[in-house]
């Protein structure tokens, strides 16, 4: 892969992310301008960097628990202006001020009890104080910070992203990659072919888990969806991600079993069902439905029928072999995870699986 195309390939990456990002970099714009507005026009204060600073922070702070660190980064202005104006009154300016005024300002947020965002927020204001001294304007400061804050808030809540967009983002993709791991798996065992089933199993390990990246977006859009009355009708919504996270897990974990008792049975040469693979592939299917039904689609294709049937169809004359055995349990555990990720309690989907194998 040669420079040019190493380089389109990043900043078509970038573009992606800058794409989504883009409703956050407008808030912090419009959030900076209306701050500077505010405290230079409408309050008359001819220093106003604070208000425009405070709002692109508290814009640009991650979500989740947005508000508490809204609050937490006005104390933290609040400190460093204080201890930075009063150091400065004291000692006057230069290099070694900045340090002075630093390590008191942080001390300061230390012994109030501030955690790491107030620290290094009491930090950077307190250097503006220094670089930016003006006698008599630590009130006038506070004030803009303040209303930087406010400000900043008052654009998220007007502007709020979509608290389904980015748990789409990453669950939508898990559960069709774990769909086709347990479709590669259907097809190799069909075929009888090792290095297929391999394959599948290397796919089915890639997965991984929704891990940290679901949970951080679930707690961001859990608060978008409830600071905001534009949003309120979708909380409803992240509940329903919130619950399915756990069983897109297991489902993943069934697939990677799944895969590798079906590369197990095929190097071993054992005989299995002949519709064994059929049922596989219906688990697939019924598993590259969930991200329609979980936006809230209706189940015209009977996806919760078609994965009983699949685990009843698998289960045939009761295997013999140890090795098809465990395909059969894991095929009815992707069937019952199936169920769960759209809401089932787990005794009701156990019950519902024993019905359609009777």
């Amino acid at each position: 892969m040669t420079w040019a195309s190493r380089l389109r390939d990043h900043l078509r990456r970038r573009a992606v992310v800058l794409r989504r990002s883009f409703v956050q970099l407008l808030q912090m714009a419009v959030a900076a301008s209306l701050s500077w507005w505010v405290a230079y026009d409408l309050l008359g204060h001819t220093q106003s960097v604070f208000a425009p600073v405070a709002a692109a922070i508290v814009v640009r702070l991650a979500p989740g628990m947005r508000t508490k660190r809204a609050l937490e980064m006005v104390a933290g202005i609040a400190v460093g202006i204080g201890a930075g104006d009063a150091i400065v009154r004291v000692i006057g300016t230069g290099a070694v001020q900045v340090g002075v005024v630093v390590l008191v300002a942080v001390s300061a947020a230390v012994l109030l009890g501030a955690g790491n965002l107030i620290a290094s927020q009491a930090a950077g204001t307190a250097i503006l104080v220094a670089a930016l001294p003006s006698n008599g304007s630590a009130p006038t400061r506070f004030v803009d910070a303040l209303v930087g804050g406010l400000i900043g808030l008052a654009v998220l809540l007007a502007v709020p992203r979509s608290p389904r967009a980015a748990l789409r983002r990453v669950i939508d993709p898990f559960l069709i990659e774990t769909a086709g791991t347990l479709a590669d798996a259907a097809v190799a065992l069909e075929q009888a072919d090792a290095d297929l089933a391999t394959a599948a199993v290397h796919r089915a390990h890639r997965l991984g888990r929704l891990g940290r990246d679901y949970a951080v977006q679930l707690e961001q859009s859990r608060e978008a969806a409830l600071i905001s009355p534009v949003r309120w009708n979708q909380l409803g919504d992240v509940e329903r991600y919130e619950q399915a996270a756990p069983h897109a897990d297991s489902l993943a974990r069934d697939s990677r079993e799944l895969c590798r008792a079906v590369r197990d049975a095929i190097e071993s040469g054992c005989e299995w069902p002949a519709q064994l693979p059929a049922s596989i592939r219906g688990i697939a299917d019924a598993t590259a439905e969930l991200p329609h039904l979980l936006r809230g689609a209706p189940d015209d294709g009977d996806v919760i029928g078609l994965a009983l049937a699949s685990a009843a169809d698998a289960v045939g004359d009761r295997p013999t072999d140890l090795v098809v055995g465990m395909i059969v349990g894991q095929l009815q555990a992707a069937a019952v995870d199936v169920l769960r990720v759209l809401g089932v309690d787990r005794l009701e989907a156990t019950a519902h699986l024993h019905a359609a194998r009777d």
